[in-house]
């Protein structure tokens, strides 16, 4: 009977482990938006939002204090008057050490975000995705499968830029609405 317990314990264990080595290999896929032009990613859309160009560059710069950390260090340009911002963001990316199973550190990511606001409307661009290294290095090799230097963490990097960037213009359409005010009526 120990027999019997010792075995099927054995191969419940072989199940366990196959599936959780099947699940590390699965990298989901990211839906990055590639310029046709410039052939680099970049994330840009006209917005209708209804406000002044003022107001809208009121709202982009609460939005910018709410998203970014240091958001100092993030601004390159800003002009009310021209209804311009203009910074340089960075994010990290990770990858787990398949061995020990534990997260590491795969690098800063160095994008550039634009927001160009005019009457009822408001554009955002997020380009120049690049890994912080001693030179520049898109992060648009990345793309190319074929490349001798390959590395499946690639396909993860990107996944993590995708939906960073997603969450980030979702954030920001949600803070570019006007705020309502209600009254406390009693």
């Amino acid at each position: 009977m120990k027999h019997y317990f010792y075995r099927i314990s054995s191969f419940l264990l072989l199940i366990f482990i196959g599936l959780q080595l099947f699940a590390q290999e699965q990298t989901p896929s990211a839906n990055l938006p590639v310029d046709a032009d410039s052939k680099k990613i970049m994330y840009r859309e006209v917005v209708e939002q209804q406000g002044t160009p003022e107001y809208l560059y009121d709202k982009a710069i609460e939005w910018f204090g709410y998203y970014y950390r240091d958001v100092q260090s993030v601004y390159t340009s800003q002009s009310k008057e021209n209804g311009k911002i203009e910074g340089a963001g960075r994010m990290r990316v990770y990858y787990t050490d398949k061995p020990t199973g534990v997260k590491r550190d795969g690098g800063t990511i160095l994008y550039q975000i634009k927001m160009e606001l005019k009457e009822n409307k408001f554009r955002y661009t997020l380009t120049d995705f690049n890994l912080k290294t001693a030179s520049r290095f898109p992060v648009e090799k990345w793309l190319n499968k074929s490349d001798p230097a390959y590395n499946p963490n690639w396909d993860l990097y990107l996944y993590q830029i995708d939906t960073t960037m997603r969450r980030l213009i979702s954030s920001m359409k949600d803070k570019m609405k006007p705020t309502v005010v209600k009254k406390d009526e009693w």
